[in-house]
């Protein structure tokens, strides 16, 4: 068979087509490419645009097909007439509709939004879920959490149609480093500003503990996607007592390894919408020690108490755990450890090899 294989994709760089994006889902998409191109696959990516775009800045080629961010549907039912032969979709968020002989991906429930009603919950599940099951050869969900839920919604076709692939960290890049020679205690957040990912309950344990040990600050690793989010940012630390204390940096994927080097702890306070995520799983191959809440795939790599905290999203929770382990840096270096070793279960290598086998399955090349 052909070997062009066609993505769709929300964006892999931005809708301007000039500036690669920094996220989990856009670096999985370059790990499958990555991969897909050395089984020997012509792959190019589609995604959604300010205006159609052609860009080769990347190893594929990036289409954007001119979207209006209240009315995407349409975008995708132009990508569907537009483009022939077989498609990847890297979203299933992204869309309704999936041709034969296709694989969707899953990054984790995203409809529990705190506070959303069980109608609310419900219309994503009856539009994204039951049309990725009914339509799709196969749906890959990085986390069990989107597997158990939608078994016990569809049992009759969840086992049939989704298997799982954890994320990865990849060990070339992430693993320990020699301890830092500082009595500082650095605290680190590698995440998007936006509200699932748990800046806003972040921000309000920040003050009280700086007040309380003047050895600990906070660094910020965040991506610069989304300037009215750096703007909050910004105006949010200016006024915080301390804020020298508050330190931030916008670095690419490959400086990463040295941000997570620089902590002692590595927080990952998501709210709703996670799976398992990149973040927490490198800060746990650098042998850090996490703080992760117990929303959706998280739960599938923090044991708590083991590998690291498990908590509540919420304040409180979040303040005594860190409270904790600034007090108790023999429990940080026993929770890195731990980390560390759980970590070598989810490596590239074994993301690589069950990825392979889906792929031939759907995809066979002749």
């Amino acid at each position: 068979m052909d070997n062009k294989l066609a993505i769709f994709i929300p964006n892999l760089i931005n809708w301007d087509g000039n500036k690669q994006i920094i996220g989990g889902l856009e670096r999985y998409m370059i790990a499958l490419a990555e991969l897909m191109t050395e089984m020997g696959y012509d792959l190019s990516f589609h995604q959604n645009a300010h205006h159609d775009f052609s860009n080769y800045s990347l190893d594929w080629p990036v289409y954007g097909y001119q979207a209006d961010s209240r009315d995407l549907h349409k975008t995708i039912e132009r990508m569907e007439k537009e483009i022939s032969g077989r498609v990847l979709y890297s979203s299933i968020v992204q869309q309704t509709f999936y041709r034969p002989q296709s694989i969707c991906i899953s990054h984790g429930v995203w409809w529990e939004v705190p506070g959303s009603s069980p109608l609310q919950a419900r219309k994503y599940y009856e539009s994204h879920v039951a049309s990725a099951l009914e339509q799709a050869s196969l749906i890959v969900s990085c986390d069990y959490n989107f597997l158990n839920v939608t078994r016990a919604i569809y049992p009759h076709l969840a086992d049939q149609k989704v298997r799982v692939i954890p994320n990865f960290a990849d060990s070339r890049y992430y693993y320990p480093r020699k301890p830092k020679n500082t009595d500082r205690v650095r605290i680190l957040y590698p995440r998007r500003l936006s509200p699932e990912r748990g800046f806003g309950i972040l921000k309000e344990v920040i003050p009280p503990l700086l007040a309380r040990f003047p050895q600990v600050e906070f660094e910020f690793a965040i991506d610069t996607n989304k300037p009215e989010y750096l703007d909050l940012f910004y105006q949010w630390r200016e006024n915080v007592t301390g804020k020298e204390s508050i330190l931030y940096c916008h670095p690419d994927y490959q400086s990463m390894p040295d941000v997570y080097a620089r902590a002692d702890i590595v927080v990952i306070p998501s709210i709703y919408s996670e799976g398992t995520s990149f973040s927490c799983l490198e800060a746990m191959a650098m042998g850090k020690a996490v703080i992760a809440t117990d929303v959706g795939g998280l739960t599938n790599l923090i044991i708590n108490g083991y590998n690291g905290l498990l908590i509540h999203p919420s304040i409180e929770s979040l303040y005594q755990s860190l409270l904790f382990l600034i007090e108790n840096p023999s429990v940080c270096t026993r929770l890195g450890e731990y980390a560390y070793t759980t970590s070598q279960a989810f490596t590239r290598q074994a993301w690589e090899a069950r990825w392979r086998q889906c792929i031939h399955k759907i995809y066979p090349l002749s």
